[in-house]
């Protein structure tokens, strides 16, 4: 099993990865791969309503595929690139 943070400027791109690389067939995902949208991240705000983090207006998702993907299939994955050092939202 093994997780991936991908992330482009739009859900239409996204879409088109995921396609391209053979995960999401006809609107849906192939066995073995999960999907999760996140979309653009809010920023963050401390208690008192500052700022502490800006929003992300970019395209995220998150993805686990439990069977092994290609080698092709990674490299047209939209890689977060660094790894957050705190994912937004992971898989439990």
């Amino acid at each position: 099993m093994t997780d991936y943070y991908l992330r482009t400027d739009t859900k239409q791109q996204m879409d088109a990865a995921l396609a391209a690389a053979g995960l999401v067939v006809g609107g849906r995902t192939v066995d073995g791969v999960y999907i999760d949208i996140i979309g653009p991240i809010p920023c963050t705000m401390d208690y008192e309503g500052n700022e502490v983090k800006p929003a992300d207006t970019r395209f995220h998702a998150n993805l686990r595929a439990v069977k092994q993907l290609t080698a092709a299939q990674v490299s047209s994955l939209p890689l977060v690139s660094p790894l957050p050092a705190v994912p937004y939202r992971m898989f439990a």
